[in-house]
């Protein structure tokens, strides 16, 4: 079964607009993968891959080795340049899922502190009015100025993040929210996958080429020994082939293995978000009807970010390993 590529996945995209540079959404990020520096490589390679292919066909004088041998440029040009595309739009996820992540750490971090700034108030009420001691305000004071440092690290953070989305894809100034993620593929789609990698296409192709040497050797002008040569690095080849593809096998294996665990923890983050989201809103009324405290409608903001957060990294964490998987790794 064909592994199921969201349309805008292609790169027959229209470049970005300026207007449209300013708020990005995912679709618009991957069109820019096109132009990545090892993609236009690849793309070069292609081109020159393919004339090369359609004048050596033209040749009147063509024999068969020099049509394989071009045959198998085009071939190898091909994959090499989808493999360069999906990498490229990998690094682009990433980037782009980080900036995302980063922007909800903020927020939290930002939350924190508001709720440590809150219990330094409170340890000063009580040191005030004798229910607290002066120890207990150095605590809460440790404990707002920990919380300070962190927003301004996630401030940080959030700033490396976009500059690094914004090297791959250009200027913007908001990120739309990550769209639903393509369905898990099929296990049948990793033996697809591996057919189609460059490192397995070209040891078969020093396989076919071997074979096709010695196949040209015959009796009547070749020596013996010089076809028992022949033969041997034929066989070497193969087998050369059949090892690289069993190690990449099992290389992309591990992939899916990560993309079905990234699967399953998308989905229980993304129940636990739904609970906190519940939860916010239940202790919303309750603050509204006086049964709970503000700092304690504080910890459930506190609690419903935390859980925002982790069902964010869920998510990126699901199209990381997704383009991992098309990629072939690294």
């Amino acid at each position: 079964m064909r592994l199921a590529v969201p349309i805008f996945l292609t790169l027959l995209l229209t470049p970005l607009t300026l207007a449209q540079a300013q708020s990005l959404t995912l679709e618009a990020a991957l069109a820019r993968a096109s132009e990545q520096a090892p993609v236009v490589a690849a793309r070069a390679e292609l081109d020159d891959a393919s004339t090369s292919l359609t004048r050596i066909l033209a040749d009147p004088l063509l024999t068969r080795p020099s049509r394989v041998q071009a045959e198998q440029r085009a071939a190898l040009a091909r994959v090499s340049f989808d493999r360069a595309v999906v990498q490229a739009q990998s690094n682009i996820v990433g980037a782009y899922a980080q900036v995302l992540e980063a922007q909800i750490q903020v927020r939290l971090a930002q939350k924190a502190l508001e709720v440590a700034s809150r219990g330094l108030e409170i340890a000063q009420i009580r040191q005030r009015n004798g229910s607290g001691t002066a120890l207990d305000v150095r605590n809460a004071q440790n404990r707002q100025d920990d919380a300070r440092s962190n927003a301004t690290r996630a401030e940080n953070g959030l700033a490396l993040a976009q500059s690094s989305l914004r090297s791959l894809v250009g200027g913007f100034n908001t990120v739309a929210p990550l769209p639903n993620p393509p369905a898990l593929p099929e296990a049948s789609t990793v033996r697809e996958l591996l057919g189609k990698n460059p490192d397995v296409l070209q040891a078969r192709q020093r396989g076919e080429l071997a074979s096709l040497q010695f196949e040209l050797l015959d009796p009547s002008f070749a020596a013996r020994a010089d076809m028992d040569a022949a033969r041997s690095r034929a066989d070497q080849a193969n087998a050369g082939a059949r090892e690289i593809e069993r190690g990449l096998g099992l290389q992309y294996d591990s992939l899916y293995q990560n993309l079905q665990a990234a699967s399953r923890a998308l989905a229980i983050q993304q129940a636990a978000l739904a609970n906190a989201r519940e939860t916010l809103a239940n202790d919303k009324k309750r603050l509204d009807a006086g049964l709970i405290s503000a700092v304690a409608y504080l910890q459930t903001e506190l609690s419903f970010l935390q859980a925002e957060l982790a069902a964010q990294q869920a998510q990126g964490n699901y199209w990381r390993a997704y383009y991992s998987l098309l990629a072939g790794g690294r």
